[in-house]
């Protein structure tokens, strides 16, 4: 993203981010970054999908990972301060591509190389990961949820199938808000 996107982001995208998810930011806040951003729409899925008993137990913390965007793992960690989801503690973690991404419970992966993603999304195959991206069609390549930048505006895609493969549950008050897609090899005729 360029410096003038970056400027051209800042302003309106906080009004939308405050009407979305209310005080994910704090109120001294006048504008947001987009690593601030991406970690409020993060921490809000976060606080919007329920994962199974067997792989979240009542008080066991909360995993939010990021892969290849050590601005946005900083920005998570300052919007979660003092913050909990559910009775369950929130901790951010860095992991590298090959590292330990089936233990996270969310999974961010920054950057736009759809490749990369590609392997990432391969390695989560059949793992109660909440997978979120932000490279072309990563939703429906097999990710849970992208984030969308569309000018001035973020916006956000779910792939509803791969919710359930995930086993996840994710509130309809968050999916109303979201693109609704298809994994790729459904979309086919």
């Amino acid at each position: 993203m360029s410096v003038d996107s970056a400027r051209r982001l800042r302003r309106p995208v906080t009004l939308v981010a405050v009407l979305v998810f209310g005080s994910a930011f704090p109120a001294a806040s006048q504008t947001v970054t987009a690593p601030a951003l991406k970690a409020a729409f993060l921490y809000n899925f976060a606080k919007f999908a329920e994962w199974p008993a067997d792989v979240l137990a009542p008080a066991q913390r909360l995993s939010l990972c990021v892969v290849g965007d050590d601005a946005v793992a900083d920005a998570i960690e300052q919007i979660i301060k003092g913050r909990a989801v559910e009775g369950h503690e929130l901790i951010v973690q860095i992991v590298k591509p090959d590292g330990p991404l089936r233990s996270c419970h969310l999974l961010y992966v920054g950057g736009r190389d759809a490749r990369r993603s590609s392997q990432i999304l391969q390695t989560l195959k059949s793992s109660t990961v909440f997978s979120v991206g932000e490279s072309d069609n990563f939703a429906e390549s097999g990710g849970v949820a992208q984030l969308i930048l569309e000018g001035d505006r973020m916006r956000f895609a779910f792939n509803v199938a791969s919710i359930q493969r995930a086993r996840l549950h994710v509130s309809s008050k968050l999916l109303t808000l979201a693109t609704i897609v298809k994994d790729a090899y459904d979309a086919r005729p």
